[in-house]
């Protein structure tokens, strides 16, 4: 089998546009739009133009942004803005490991949404009482599964979105009161969060701070957010071939071994991103006899993927979490690197099985 040029990994290519943006932004070295000078003015406006058409793509106003340099800040500060000790706060069982870890801090009360055989979060009208906050997963990153607020919440629940996967896919719910972004999620570059708050008088920055005008540090790299902007403007992915593709290896994996599991519905999920739980099966030893043969996908829990944790949402769901294999879809996909990953993935499988 020939190299596969492209892969099956959650991490995504910089669009060419924006990698074009960052390399001459870079190259500029931009001065601090918050200075006094020729350079510093022409930085602010680049930055004001970012946000500008950021905000526009994402349904948002420039005032709403706030942008960090750290995904995991970024996760805190949508969620702890709007925690305090008499608040109750509901978070899913399938949130990141960087929102449960906020969840871990809190002092006061917590109640835990469970997921259901989809992925799905079980959201109960009655159970998300007045004067409460709420970490609401718009789409879980690992099973594609897209949540839906029930229809009618609490004026004053306070709703922390998280939005890292949806990117610009998703719409944000109508009484959403803060949410957080990846950059990634529209093939934008790593180390840039978007942070949007619109219930501004309920959210309070949870770090310390000396001005009480900034409502965060407001650190990050300049080039970053332009290229940023600019893979937002030409995100236009083709979400009707990825979801052909996606049923396209669901069948063809199912067929050659039909006691694979799947993790999330095609229908409501995201089109490029597939779950499988291989019974009997090692992912991890899955993972390396793909690479060698030139196809990297990835295994374990897709917010701690680093060190091949259990994933934590197929165990919410109910499901075994040894022969788990995660694969993402990207616009350079092709149909033979498709049928390429078929191929491989049940050798890979019924190799171990016949052990």
């Amino acid at each position: 089998m020939g190299s596969i040029t492209a892969h099956f990994q959650t991490e995504t290519t910089l669009h060419a546009l924006a990698q074009e943006a960052l390399l001459a932004a870079m190259e500029a070295g931009w001065a601090d739009p918050k200075k006094i000078g020729q350079a510093a003015s022409r930085a602010a406006l680049l930055r004001n133009s970012a946000l500008e058409s950021i905000s526009d793509r994402l349904s948002l106003t420039p005032d709403q942004l706030e942008i960090s340099g750290e995904v995991g800040l970024g996760y805190f500060l949508a969620l702890a803005g709007f925690l305090s000790e008499e608040k109750k706060l509901f978070f899913g069982a399938g949130d990141r490991s960087g929102v449960m870890a906020t969840v871990r801090s809190h002092r006061g009360e917590s109640e835990e949404l469970s997921l259901d055989r989809f992925g799905k979060l079980n959201i109960p009208e009655s159970s998300l009482s007045a004067n409460s906050v709420f970490s609401f997963q718009l789409v879980n990153g690992e099973t594609g599964a897209i949540n839906h607020l029930p229809e009618s919440v609490p004026d004053d629940l306070l709703i922390a979105v998280d939005a890292s996967a949806a990117g610009a896919r998703v719409k944000l719910p109508n009484s959403w009161g803060s949410a957080i972004f990846d950059s990634r999620a529209w093939c934008g570059p790593a180390g840039l969060a978007i942070i949007a708050i619109n219930r501004t008088a309920q959210w309070k920055n949870p770090l310390p701070h000396i001005s009480s005008v900034r409502r965060t540090y407001g650190t990050y790299s300049l080039p970053l957010l332009l290229a940023s902007a600019v893979a937002l403007e030409n995100f236009t992915p083709n979400d009707t071939q990825l979801r052909k593709w996606n049923e396209q290896i669901r069948i063809g994996i199912t067929k050659e071994l039909p006691e694979t599991l799947i993790a999330g519905d095609l229908n409501q999920s995201l089109p490029h991103l597939i779950s499988f739980i291989f019974k009997g099966a090692n992912g991890e030893e899955i993972l390396r006899t793909l690479a060698q043969r030139n196809i990297a996908v990835d295994s374990g829990s897709a917010c701690t993927a680093m060190n091949l944790q259990p994933s934590h949402v197929l165990a919410a769901m109910g499901l075994p979490t040894d022969g788990n294999i995660r694969i993402t879809l990207h616009e350079e996909t092709t149909q033979t690197q498709v049928d390429e990953l078929i191929t491989a993935l049940v050798d890979a499988v019924q190799s171990q099985l016949q052990r």
